[in-house]
């Protein structure tokens, strides 16, 4: 259990708790569709973590009407100030799943740039991306 929910964090996938830290670039909207250019996994976690969990290069479309969608998954989106809630679907077997929300902080905003940060137990990781659309 604990590691599908790893993987689903990773899969989309706190560093400040501020809405002032975010460098949001203005009116910067996260609805669009944004792809992966990055992923900084914390020193001490980064044996924990291989290459193939962390999906440089996915895409994940943030809709207006507060759905999301990767290549893997979907789910639902909220944002409040820099929290951003992804409620995402675990897998728990072959025939069973759940949704678990992932608290993100939103350390950036712009029209062409997105990044937030995740702190769990497991892993404390960076996730950084580039407007597509």
């Amino acid at each position: 259990m604990m590691l599908a929910m790893m993987v689903a964090a990773l899969s989309f996938t706190a560093c400040g708790s501020d809405d002032d830290d975010v460098d949001n670039g203005g009116d910067a909207s996260i609805v669009g569709v944004w792809e992966c250019t990055g992923i900084d996994v914390d020193a001490q976690y980064s044996e924990m973590i291989d290459d193939s969990s962390l999906h440089i290069g996915e895409r994940v479309n943030f809709k207006s009407d507060g759905t999301y969608s990767t290549n893997e998954d979907r789910g639902t989106w909220s944002q409040k100030g820099n929290k951003l809630i992804i409620n995402g679907e675990v897998s728990l077997g072959e025939s069973s799943s759940t949704a678990v929300p992932f608290e993100y902080t939103i350390t950036k905003l712009s029209s062409t740039e997105l990044a937030f940060y995740i702190d769990l137990v497991i892993v404390k990781a960076t996730y950084r991306f580039k407007r597509v659309s």
